[in-house]
């Protein structure tokens, strides 16, 4: 007599488990059929009401949101070159700051650029950006933040968005500053 192995189950041994899964598959089925939130032309309405409004992707200019910023850059690469005025352009179209080289308390975003490779100044850029406050241009400028990377031609938009980003949480976390 050959024994079965242990993977082979008769059709005749009970499974326990079968009729939990069944009963628990039929109540959900039956919970989603009969349930008083479905085919309700009320509650679908109201849903919808409840569903959020579609944001504009620029927000309204603040004037007490809008940070005045400047930025200043050092570097001879065209590349650092690029990132400098993307940056600026950035500032400029955004309703969050207000690009500015005026005598008035603002965030300065010194940028330092330089070619990765001085043989190849077209492969990379190594930068340097430093977040200052400056209440005047008479006064002490006061650091806030740095940050050093590098960049190739493909990544200048998205470390525009990242800086004009880091930007605006400096200006929210120094906010006290301007007042």
């Amino acid at each position: 007599m050959s024994r079965p192995s242990p993977l082979y189950i008769p059709a005749s041994r009970p499974r326990p488990w079968a009729r939990l899964l069944l009963s628990v598959s039929l109540f959900l089925i039956a919970a989603a059929l009969f349930s008083p939130l479905a085919g309700s032309p009320v509650l679908a309405a109201q849903a919808a009401d409840a569903a959020p409004k579609a944001v504009a992707d620029k927000p309204a200019p603040g004037v007490d949101r809008a940070v005045q910023v400047a930025v200043e850059h050092e570097g001879t690469d065209s590349l650092g070159a690029r990132l400098a005025f993307r940056l600026k352009d950035t500032f400029n179209s955004s309703s969050l700051f207000v690009l500015s080289e005026k005598d008035a308390p603002k965030i300065r975003v010194l940028l330092s650029t330089m070619p990765e490779f001085p043989s190849r100044p077209s492969v990379g850029s190594a930068y340097s950006v430093v977040w200052v406050f400056s209440q005047s241009e008479g006064t002490l400028r006061h650091y806030l933040a740095r940050e050093v990377g590098v960049v190739t031609a493909e990544g200048v938009e998205d470390l525009v968005a990242h800086i004009a980003e880091r930007t605006d949480g400096i200006s929210v976390r120094y906010g006290y500053l301007f007042q």
